[in-house]
């Protein structure tokens, strides 16, 4: 038995969903749930005349954070969050001070076997466990970008990955010439995967269609690029709201 898979995983699952859309809201204006979001920050950063030409951009990756910090690390800047985030100090009828004692209890009760032996866990927490995300992580929301990602899927399954795929292009791109590179290597790849350029070209031509391009090979030029644009960016924005309320 691991910690994943013990008996405080039924706890876990509930503190996450209890706790995850808190932590969604309180962020949302300083995460990057997908890598289109980055793009989209560095241009209203550059349209809000932000971006200097000494402006430096920084990485920085703290190696194992999961499993290198005490319990109290984890459980004390988590409660003092709450306290700033849910106002009257109870979540679903459940109160903040109740929540931080049940992550205690789940973080002190994390078992493993190893060569036959059975240890505990005194540092972080297993990287099973649901509310991870929560406590110390961010989540990532991964697209999809190719097709090994769905692989053995039904057909049919691709006619939205194919979309997916252009509308991701539309929002990193701002110029249609990009623009145009992009598709053309997303088709490549469905071709190369045993897609029919019949098939391909119904999926291009209705993306098109639901964001009002019509006859799009003679029309797309960068001004209704742009129009385009906006409205993809404004979809993905209402689409990944959705996708944070309903977790």
């Amino acid at each position: 038995m691991v910690c994943c898979l013990g008996l405080t995983l039924g706890i876990s699952c509930y503190i996450n969903r209890l706790l995850q859309p808190i932590y969604d809201q309180a962020t949302r204006s300083t995460t990057f749930f997908k890598a289109s979001n980055a793009v989209h920050a560095l241009e209203n950063y550059t349209k809000e005349a932000r971006l200097q030409s000494n402006t430096l951009f920084a990485t920085v990756h703290v190696n194992h954070l999961c499993t290198i910090m005490p319990h109290e690390q984890l459980t004390e800047p988590l409660q003092h969050f709450l306290y700033d985030y849910v106002p009257d100090r109870q979540v679903q009828g459940l109160t903040v001070d109740a929540i931080i004692e049940l992550i205690r209890f789940v973080l002190q009760n994390q078992y493993f076997i190893f060569d036959n032996k059975i240890y505990r866990q005194i540092k972080g927490c297993g990287f099973g466990q649901p509310q991870l995300r929560t406590i110390i992580n961010h989540d990532n929301d991964i697209e999809p970008r190719g097709l090994s990602f769905i692989s053995n899927h039904p057909p049919v399954m691709y006619s939205t990955l194919i979309q997916a795929c252009l509308m991701h292009a539309a929002v990193i791109r701002s110029k249609v010439s990009d623009f145009h590179n992009e598709r053309f290597d997303v088709q490549i790849v469905f071709l190369n995967n045993g897609y029919s350029i019949t098939f391909i070209t119904e999926h291009v031509e209705q993306l098109f269609q639901d964001f009002h391009i019509s006859n799009w090979k003679s029309n797309l030029n960068q001004n209704t690029y742009d129009k385009m644009r906006e409205e993809i960016i404004e979809y993905d924005q209402q689409h990944q709201e959705m996708k944070i309320k309903q977790r």
